[in-house]
């Protein structure tokens, strides 16, 4: 799950496996399209700040390693 922030400044959390694409809404605030049908069908998208090169290169980044407990 990738972190980012939506216009309302609340966190939201993206799995990177159900993004179909993400575009520009405005300056400084994309949006994402998730593999998710909503009403009538459609994808589900959420508006979050940043660039769409900024969403995009967090989402394409490789995922952190686990945290592997001490013992």
């Amino acid at each position: 799950m990738i972190g980012f922030r939506n216009t309302h400044n609340q966190p939201i959390y993206v799995n990177r496996a159900q993004v179909l694409y993400v575009t520009t809404f405005e300056e400084d605030v994309s949006v994402i399209a998730l593999a998710v049908a909503g009403s009538g069908g459609k994808p589900v998208t959420v508006h979050v700040r940043g660039s769409v090169e900024l969403v995009a290169s967090k989402l394409s980044a490789p995922p952190a390693p686990a945290a592997v407990p001490a013992r």
